[in-house]
Parts: structure tokens; sequence; C-alpha cells
């Protein structure tokens, strides 16, 4: 919180710098705080308002006492203070779909909460979109408790579940459907560095790095699956797997 306030000090400062060098953009200085402060209302606001339209779509899922919990209070504080300065509606509404699923009964035992919420904080529409078609065409592909597989796998099984991993190329063609040669090529560099980006963060787990190790018999390869981590965040804003619905991947 202090490094936002620092930064609006920083920006207001600039501002007034840059009024004082050029009188034309005095009226620029002197509405910036004004403008600031309406907006980041209207944003928490905005966040709030919609939090409370989907909590009451879910009456019978919610835990009553946990949405009257000092925990609760401090979500909500936690999430319209990272929403305050978002201006892409869509993410700012990721922080009220976050908050009702937070107060449902299966949620609201949940530990996590705050890492959730931070980890909801860096990530972008498109990062989402591609979590959820990973964890989605897996479990469309194969079953939904291979997806989940973690560290109660037993390698000493004689019927061992299958890892599966969504190949890199399928994501980017899925993501890159751009007909102009140049667009299409600046957009496979985002994809791929949006891979990059949800792999540092924790949230999707690779099979090996570029090299020789083998993937699907395949060299130089990589396939990506969805951690424990990015199956909470899916779930967090209402993609859980569970509820997959085999015909849509990218809602």
């Amino acid at each position: 919180m202090g490094s936002t306030n620092n930064f609006a000090d920083i920006t207001t400062a600039s501002i007034r710098a840059i009024a004082a060098s050029f009188p034309i953009a005095s009226s620029l200085a002197a509405g910036w705080s004004e403008y600031k402060n309406f907006k980041q209302a209207e944003n928490i606001q905005d966040i709030l308002t919609e939090f409370a339209k989907r909590i009451s779509v879910i009456e019978n899922a919610i835990d009553k006492e946990f949405l009257k919990s000092d925990e609760m209070k401090k979500l909500i504080e936690q999430a319209t203070i990272k929403g305050k300065d978002e201006i892409i509606q869509e993410r700012r509404y990721f922080y009220s779909e976050f908050l009702k699923n937070a107060t449902t009964k299966s949620c609201s035992v949940d530990k996590e909460k705050d890492m959730v919420l931070e980890t909801i904080s860096k990530v972008s529409v498109l990062h989402v979109s591609i979590l959820n078609f990973i964890a989605s065409a897996l479990v469309v592909t194969g079953k939904k408790e291979d997806v989940l597989l973690g560290s109660e796998y037993n390698h000493n099984d004689e019927n061992k579940p299958t890892f599966k991993y969504q190949y890199e190329k399928t994501i980017i063609d899925i993501f890159s459907g751009i007909e102009d040669i140049t667009e299409k090529e600046n957009n496979v560099f985002n994809i791929e560095a949006s891979l990059d980006y949800l792999l540092s963060i924790g949230v999707v787990e690779l099979h090996s790095h570029r090299g020789w190790t083998r993937v699907g018999e395949k060299q130089g390869v990589r396939g990506f699956r969805p951690t424990k981590l990015g199956l909470k965040v899916l779930e967090y804003l209402g993609k859980n797997i569970e509820t997959i619905d085999k015909s849509i991947f990218l809602n």
C-alpha cells in the first residue's frame, strides 16, 4: 500500500513540476488529485456493487458466519486496495468474483486466500484465459483426477495415473489466430512470454525446458499443466474444473 501511495505522490509532484514549466498544463495539476480520488472511489464502488450482485445469486451456497467475520472484512479491504487503480473493468471483476467465492461454504475454510488474492492481482485477462484453457483441455482429454495430481502421487503404484501436458504449440495456435503475419508473429511472442510469466508466478508447471528431454516422444517441446495454485486461482475466479463444460474452453 505504501508503494502505491509513493507512486501517487511522485505522479502528483511530476504533474505539478510540468505545470510549473508549462503554464498551459496548469489545469492538469489542478485536476489530477481530484480525478485520482474520484476514479479510485468509483472503482471501489464498482467492485463492491458487482460483489453484492454476485453473492445475491448464490445465497444458499454462502457461509453466512464467514461473511460477517473479521477475516472477510480484511479480504474486502485487501481486494479493494488492489482494485482501486485498475482501469480494466474485467480485471476489477476478478476481485468481485474472488470475494464472492471466498464466502462460499467450500472456500470459507481455506487458509490460503491471501496467497490466491495476491496471485490474482498479478494476472491479466489473457493469462486467466490461457490458464483456463490448459486446465479445461486436460480435463476434457483425460480425467479430472489426473489434473489434480500432486504430492500424493505414488510412483511405486502399479496402476499409474497419467501426467498429461498441454503442448505450447497448441496453446499458441488457439490464442494467436490472426491473419496478418506481422501481428501474428507479435501475438505468438506475447503468448510465449505469457506462458513464461505464468510459470514464474507458479500457476502452471513445465514438463521440461527446451532441450533433449522427451515430451510425448517429441524433443525440444514444452508441455504445461496447472499447479495446485493455478487450480485455486481458477476456482476463486469461478472456473472450478469440477464444473467444466466440455463444449466450452474459453469463457
